[in-house]
């Protein structure tokens, strides 16, 4: 640095000149005044475990920036889960659907039919939405996690419940489509019948009824949704694990071969 001695670079100096590898030769850190974790993520990581301050093993392999039939399957997979996505965010409406449904009316029949409809056309694109993002995002992480990446992320693809699930996304995603024709084709039908004839309020006792029947029912698909959640991540750790257990001992073998075995001069 201009103005500033040689010697501030090997020690602190007393000059006032600043030399930012001083805390680092000192303690020989790498890290910097950072690397510490912060203490409130530091308690959720060691009592939760909702947090993890350590990541997978990186490495910077050619065979990662290449094509392979698992990516393209990839690529067409996640346009579905975007399509899904944007079904959620239009579903969502059975929110604000009104909710005097009037079970003994023919209004009120068809009213309720549309918010099932509808209920299931969120549910099917949610499931559709987890699956789409949990599985591409398993898949690349297993794919960048060492030399066996690719067939890491292959059992991972190929594992019976992590195929069933895709599949049962998929077909959820696009049977939901006509269905959410039907629900919104029944909404506009009760609503024409509004504007020309006041609709007939539900009783006390139906409306509870009907309250906690679908909070039964959410609750139900709430339950569904975590238990998909915890297989995809129980066979993502399974393959894994199961993976390093295997490749550790012999990558080890193969880089000590690849060690000089002595100090002996080369011949050729």
């Amino acid at each position: 640095m201009p103005g500033c001695p040689p010697a501030t670079l090997r020690k602190i100096g007393t000059d006032g000149c600043y030399n930012p590898m001083r805390k680092l030769s000192m303690e020989g850190d790498y890290g910097g005044t950072h690397q510490d974790l912060n203490p409130i993520m530091e308690l959720l990581e060691s009592t939760t475990g909702m947090v993890h301050s350590e990541s997978m093993e990186m490495y910077n392999d050619p065979r990662f920036f290449q094509g392979s039939v698992l990516n393209k399957r990839l690529a067409a997979f996640s346009s579905l889960s975007v399509v899904s996505g944007l079904l959620v965010g239009t579903s969502t409406s059975v929110i604000s659907m009104k909710k005097d449904i009037n079970v003994l009316t023919l209004d009120g029949q068809l009213q309720l039919l549309g918010f099932v409809i509808m209920s299931f056309v969120l549910f099917a694109n949610v499931i559709a939405t987890y699956i789409g993002v949990a599985q591409v995002y398993h898949v690349y992480r297993l794919e960048t996690a060492g030399p066996t990446g690719f067939e890491m992320a292959c059992a991972y693809y190929l594992n019976p419940n992590i195929v069933s699930w895709r599949h049962m996304a998929i077909k959820s995603m696009l049977n939901s489509l006509p269905l959410f024709l039907v629900s919104t084709g029944l909404r506009i039908a009760v609503n024409f019948d509004r504007v020309v004839q006041h609709m007939e309020a539900p009783s006390v006792t139906m409306a509870r009824f009907l309250a906690l029947t679908f909070l039964a029912m959410y609750t139900a698909m709430g339950v569904l949704l975590y238990y998909i959640h915890q297989k995809h991540v129980g066979v993502f750790r399974e393959r894994y694990e199961l993976a390093k257990a295997r490749e550790t001992p012999f990558v080890g073998h193969v880089r000590s071969m690849m060690a000089p075995k002595g100090n002996r001069p080369l011949d050729v």
